[in-house]
């Protein structure tokens, strides 16, 4: 996780979805065509890729959460 620089654009992707829910199925549909077409990575890179995106989207809808609790 958080190997590489594509990790911190998949962390900020994350952190986006709860704002425009759509980019996360963008996101695992161009996961899915890496993954079949790419074949250069290992698995893990892949599940590592879902994990950082999974953590920016849980980071994204705490400060969601946070912010309407506050009634910003």
């Amino acid at each position: 996780m958080f190997d590489d620089w594509y990790s911190i654009g998949h962390a900020i992707a994350g952190v986006l979805v709860p704002l425009f829910w759509p980019l996360a199925i963008i996101f695992f549909a161009y996961e899915l065509i890496e993954f079949c077409f790419k074949r250069k990575e290992k698995k893990a890179d892949y599940v590592g890729d879902i994990l950082e995106f999974s953590f920016g989207s849980l980071v994204g809808s705490c400060i969601l959460q946070f912010a309407a609790a506050l009634n910003l």
